[in-house]
């Protein structure tokens, strides 16, 4: 159904239509995570820019959906390149995993509740505990060089 009410509007459709169609259509955690996903596709915010230190988290009050939509692709990217195991850890994880913990600090002093999200357990999966265990030793040193 969305798809043909997008259909028909054709190329000249807008950001408040889509909105508006999505959110006729989809439940409203979808219809968010939806409009996250357009934004996007428009290359407003891109997950791998946010890594890489190009692109900080989105902050904007309308733009909470962009960082909902974010912080779960956030959370399945951990999931899937951090091992179980921490002795199982490559360079390559190792460095993401340093970056992952300033950018856990970052998504907290935005929105504590989307950054719970990021790392609560659900049918997903989880993040590894020796992870978890390393964001909440870390963090009191993270916020602290911030402020300095």
């Amino acid at each position: 159904m969305l798809s043909d009410a997008l259909y028909g509007f054709g190329d000249e459709i807008n950001d408040k239509q889509i909105e508006i169609i999505a959110s006729g259509c989809l439940s409203p955690q979808h219809a968010v995570q939806f409009r996250a996903f357009v934004k996007q596709i428009h290359n407003r915010y891109a997950l791998t820019k946010i890594i890489g230190g190009a692109q900080k988290w989105p902050h904007e009050p309308e733009n909470r959906d962009a960082l909902y939509f974010l912080a779960q692709s956030f959370r399945a990217q951990l999931i899937k390149e951090l091992p179980p195991d921490k002795n199982k850890l490559s360079g390559s994880a190792s460095s993401f995993s340093a970056r992952a913990k300033v950018l856990m600090k970052d998504l907290a002093n935005i929105s504590l509740e989307i950054a719970q999200m990021a790392v609560a357990p659900d049918e997903n999966g989880q993040l590894p505990d020796w992870f978890m265990v390393e964001i909440v030793r870390d963090l009191p040193r993270l916020a602290a060089r911030k402020a300095s």
